[in-house]
């Protein structure tokens, strides 16, 4: 369930809902596990673009927080 993310913005508002933003985060987290399990260290390329797309999701995850507490 990969979610391509082109406008941070609009999925900060709407375009994607609580649990599948959770959802995609813990997909993103189970990959990276199981890369370091295999024995892949934690600044090889795959883990690092994992990492930049759990980045991505997390910062729509803050934006939205900031959104509702103002």
């Amino acid at each position: 369930m990969d979610l391509l993310v082109s406008r941070k913005e609009d999925y900060a508002r709407h375009d994607i809902s609580d649990e599948a933003l959770q959802s995609v985060m813990e997909n993103i987290l189970n990959q990276m596990k199981e890369a370091v399990q295999r024995g892949e260290s934690l600044t090889s390329e795959y883990v690092v673009q994992l990492s930049q797309q759990l980045d991505t999701y997390v910062l729509i995850a803050q934006m939205r927080k900031m959104r509702c507490v103002s």
